[in-house]
This record gives structure tokens, C-alpha cells and sequence, in this order.
């Protein structure tokens, strides 16, 4: 016989209860998360505040506003200077990701390792300690 429940039916019968309790209470904190994560917005200005850049969680372009000092660079410029902005806006909404799924499953949790292992993989950004 498993020693999971020894011999009383009601120290198992507690044991699942609470396993379940556990389990109900992890999706609902991922529900909450993956809530929140969606409404995730990261933005980022040019070192000169020639631009803006805003994306999601996930790295997609939300938003671009240009000031009048934008368009007067050349085009080849202008190109480069919103990819640089966009990626310091993808890092700073992976940052914010992350540390809301920290927040939810803890700093040692298998999810924010994986999170963090895409975020970095998708925007170069090591996570600061």
C-alpha cells in the first residue's frame, strides 16, 4: 500500500481537497496574469524625442508618433532611429511581463524562466537583478 494517504481516508480525502484548492487557485492567478500581460504596453522615446514608439506584450508595433524634428531627418535616419526605439519599447514591455508573471508565480517560477529566456531571445535584454 502507498504511504500518499497512510491508512486514514480523510487525511487523503484533505490532501486532494487542498491539491485542488492549489491547482484552482494557479489557474486562477494565470488568468489574471495573462489578463494583465494583454493590457501590457511598452513605450520608448528617441534620445532626442524625436519619436515614440509604443508595442504590446509581445513586441507588436501599437503606436509611432513623429514630431516635426522627425521629419527632418533623411529617411535612411528616420528608419533606423524608429527600429532602435521599437526594440527599447519591446524590452521595456518584456521587462513589465515579466515582472508581473514574477508577481503572480514567483521569481523561481519554471513560467518567468521561460519568459524570460523568449523576452531575451526577442529583444537581446538581459534581466537585471
Amino acid at each position: 500500500m502507498s504511504d500518499f494517504g497512510a491508512d486514514d481516508p480523510d487525511l487523503l480525502i484533505e490532501r486532494v481537497r487542498l491539491q485542488v484548492e492549489q491547482a484552482q487557485e494557479r489557474a486562477r492567478a494565470a488568468q489574471q496574469m495573462r489578463a494583465q500581460v494583454e493590457a501590457v504596453r511598452g513605450k520608448a522615446y528617441s534620445q532626442r524625442r524625436e519619436l515614440s514608439v509604443t508595442v504590446d506584450a509581445s513586441g507588436r508595433l501599437v503606436d509611432v508618433e513623429l514630431s516635426d524634428a522627425a521629419l527632418e531627418l533623411r529617411a535612411r535616419d528616420l528608419s533606423r532611429l524608429i527600429v532602435v526605439t521599437a526594440q527599447e519599447a519591446a524590452r521595456d514591455a518584456g521587462a513589465q511581463a515579466m515582472g508581473l508573471a514574477a508577481a503572480a508565480f514567483g521569481d523561481d517560477s519554471p513560467v518567468v524562466s521561460r519568459l524570460r529566456d523568449e523576452v531575451q531571445a526577442r529583444t537581446g535584454a538581459e534581466h537585471e537583478e
